[in-house]
């Protein structure tokens, strides 16, 4: 990334997204490969006047070595104890918390033992549940967003040639980088999805239901719950948002009333390893039935990590006038690609998408149907030959996206 640039994408991130200032605590992560724009992020970061930039470098690679190199599967399940309070110390003093994602090597959990996988991910989740928990709530300010590399953007593109400057003019509409001023074109847009959700909060649908080749999909609501999208608030009430770009509505569902047979429009990556034509059958909210054209093995150790991977914990709605979408481009990036589709969350759940459900402990939000689990994956499930509509207490029905765009 040139200069110019680097600065552009540094202050929609921490200027507009994380509204970083005097006195903050910033917890940057991010892979090796990504250092230079690291770097340039904690300058940014101290002239808007943070007192204590937190980097820590993780290289996935790592990860891939002890899977298959351990010799005793019960070390799996060994997390070191520093790595709780490291992320307890994040919820406690309030910093804001940015994560660089962008791999530099897109296809490396490929061919691993996804047994293994699943147990040392699942160790890990649990050392840093208090911290998954306070971000589902926003109790900290948060936001993830792109680092683009050399492999993963020859994936994307289909080649090394030329690839930064390719990438770039890619993106560089997406991020709404070619605007007179960024952070005020995403403030903007902002104002769109807020109107979006307001309109299917003050429909308070029951059901929401998506068809489409291989898809006939129910989804449950409750009156309790509301519609999301853009920016967030979070406990000290800083409006922030939690991923760049963003381009979609989400709220939480019942968790025990999804019905149906939904089957994925894209690739999605799993424990690590690309998951390509996943379908799904609910009965009373849970999958009882799944597969996959490619690593379903991979998706069936995702399915049974605990339980509530196999039961919903996001609904979103995404039309087809996403930049993402018309870019026609499969990113395999979730970032990116849950923001080009209608996507369903495995997993976890968004406890700021119920009424007082911040405030709400663990048995509160079992008690209302909250999801509860170590992981959250989105499925994308939309796209132009696909229906969302909205069906009313009596069973009359209101189309809320046709042939993938909004008609609301």
């Amino acid at each position: 990334m040139n200069k110019g640039l680097m600065k552009a994408y540094s202050e929609i991130i921490l200027s507009g997204a994380l509204k970083i200032k005097k006195g903050d605590v910033l917890w940057l992560r991010s892979e090796p490969v990504h250092i230079e724009l690291a770097r340039f992020m904690a300058e940014t970061a101290y002239k808007l006047g943070a007192k204590y930039v937190n980097v820590s470098l993780e290289d996935p690679a790592f990860d891939r070595i002890r899977i298959d190199s351990i010799t005793d599967d019960d070390f799996l399940d060994y997390v070191p104890e520093n790595r709780t309070p490291m992320f307890d110390s994040v919820v406690k003093e309030g910093w804001r918390s940015l994560a660089l994602r962008g791999p530099s090597q897109p296809d490396l959990m490929e061919g691993v033992n996804s047994v293994k996988l699943g147990r040392a991910l699942k160790a890990s989740a649990m050392a840093r549940k208090g911290f998954l928990s306070a971000v589902s709530s926003n109790k900290v300010p948060w936001n993830v967003c792109l680092a683009p590399t050399k492999e993963w953007s020859a994936k994307v593109l289909g080649s090394h040639e030329d690839w930064e400057k390719r990438i770039w003019d890619v993106l560089i509409p997406i991020l709404r980088l070619d605007r007179e001023d960024p952070v005020a074109a995403w403030l903007e847009h902002d104002a769109l999805l807020k109107k979006r959700a307001a309109f299917l909060n003050s429909r308070k649908f029951p059901k929401i239901r998506f068809t489409g080749p291989g898809t006939d999909l129910t989804v449950g609501m409750l009156p309790d719950r509301r519609f999301n999208g853009g920016s967030s608030v979070s406990s000290d009430g800083t409006v922030f948002f939690p991923n760049i770009p963003t381009e979609e509505v989400f709220s939480t569902p019942d968790n025990t009333a999804t019905a149906g047979t939904v089957k994925c429009t894209r690739p999605v990556t799993v424990y690590g390893a690309q998951v390509n034509g996943a379908w799904f059958r609910f009965e009373a909210g849970r999958v009882v039935q799944s597969g996959a054209d490619s690593n379903a093995d991979v998706l069936k150790q995702y399915l049974g990590t605990d339980l509530g991977a196999s039961m919903l914990g996001e609904v979103a709605l995404v039309g087809v006038d996403s930049p993402i979408y018309r870019s026609g481009k499969i990113f395999h990036n979730i970032l990116f690609d849950e923001n080009a589709s209608c996507h369903i969350a495995l997993g976890n759940g968004y406890t700021d998408c119920i009424v007082n459900g911040t405030t709400m402990d663990d048995q509160a939000l079992q008690n209302c149907r909250c999801n509860q689990s170590l992981v959250h994956t989105d499925f994308m499930i939309g796209s132009e030959e696909v229906d969302v509509t909205g069906i009313t207490e009596n069973g009359s029905e209101e189309k809320i996206i046709k042939n993938g765009e909004f008609v609301i």
